[in-house]
């Protein structure tokens, strides 16, 4: 006898549970399945949100409010926009298809997204037969082209270069290699996306496998390569300064030039072999290399 009142007492509170459930379910907007939208920056997009018509609906009554968090992002009611309290990254932004409002669309336009735009949006509409919500995720993002690798050889180091267009956000890179000085530079286009060059110098004195990886995790992308490096010893050669090179150009054309002007100075019959030594150092100071 316990037993059986144990089961019908635990029978009759499962039974209240999953009908309060049920109830709750109807009117709590976040038991709708989240929708799931990326795009990326300056693109414009439609956050989806509908609620059922009804013959004996009153549209007069229609509350439709969308928010991200605790900022207004639209709201409507008494039968036109009412933006007096949207939040200011939505200003000029936002539309709601009022033409379609009568079949039961409540979607919002949202045009040149912005990363401040990315986030969990709630829609809420209210009218005579209840209340009604759906939540959209909205994910700023867009992916990158195919990664370019370039291989410098200087003199004594070798750079390795990955660059990359077009996506947002930021990456990560990851060299794996020796030790060796990395940099990564990003760059805005036009349209609020990413161009990237990330580059890594070593100073090669064997055969060493260099393996880099670029990944963005919000939309799953990854990318890894590897190369074999060889250092190449002929490759830097000492080379002859330029000064000497100007300096031995010089001798040669102005030796001429020298012999011209002891013969004119023998002509002029100087005073003193003080003033032709005077003369001549002044015009070696010609031969000096800048």
């Amino acid at each position: 006898m316990c037993l059986y009142l144990c089961w019908m007492t635990l029978r009759t509170t499962i039974v209240i549970l999953a009908h309060s459930l049920l109830l709750w379910s109807r009117v709590n907007p976040q038991q709708v399945p989240v929708e799931k939208i990326v795009a990326p920056p300056g693109s414009n997009v439609t956050l989806s949100c509908s609620f059922p018509v009804k013959p004996n609906m009153v549209f007069d009554s229609l509350v439709i409010n969308w928010q991200r968090g605790d900022k207004v992002v639209h709201s409507f009611y008494n039968g036109s926009d009412q933006l007096d309290n949207q939040n200011e990254v939505y200003k000029g932004r936002t539309s709601l298809f009022t033409d379609q409002l009568e079949t039961g669309n409540a979607s919002l336009m949202l045009n040149d997204i912005q990363p401040e735009h990315d986030g969990d949006y709630k829609c809420s509409v209210t009218c005579n037969n209840g209340p009604y919500g759906q939540k959209v995720q909205l994910l700023v993002a867009a992916p990158y082209d195919e990664p370019e690798i370039a291989v410098q050889y200087l003199c004594k180091n070798i750079t390795i270069s990955l660059s990359s267009s077009h996506g947002f956000p930021e990456p990560d890179v990851t060299w794996f290699a020796p030790m060796g000085d990395e940099v990564k530079t990003l760059t805005l286009d036009s349209r609020g996306r990413y161009r990237l060059q990330s580059n890594i110098t070593l100073n090669l004195t064997s055969t060493v496998t260099v393996r880099v990886e670029m990944s963005l995790d919000v939309l799953s992308q990854k990318f890894s390569t590897a190369l074999t490096l060889h250092p190449q010893p002929g490759r830097c050669k000492e080379e002859t300064p330029r000064c000497r090179i100007g300096f031995c150009i010089s001798v040669v054309l102005m030796i001429p030039a020298l012999i011209i002007l002891v013969i004119h100075l023998h002509g002029k019959k100087c005073e003193s072999p003080l003033q032709l030594i005077f003369e001549l150092e002044r015009s070696m100071k010609l031969l000096q290399c800048f």
